[in-house]
């Protein structure tokens, strides 16, 4: 038995679908990488200013522990 052949057609839909899935993807990606640096940033600065109040509090100490030993 031979089967008869069939002509296949391309199918433009499917990669026209597939054409736009790709950059909405993308501009997906873009915009969670940015929330998340955004997240971060914010993160960072709140540790950043804890540092820098410990280092403040740190040297007053210091200034106070040698202006009573002088």
């Amino acid at each position: 038995m031979n089967q008869p052949e069939v002509n296949k057609k391309p199918m433009p839909w499917k990669l026209m679908a597939f054409g736009l899935l790709i950059p909405v993807f993308i501009l997906g990606m873009a915009l969670l990488a940015a929330k998340s640096d955004a997240d971060n940033k914010k993160q960072y600065d709140l540790e950043r200013a804890e540092i820098q109040k410990r280092v403040e509090l740190r040297q007053q100490r210091e200034a106070a522990a040698q202006a009573k030993s002088e």
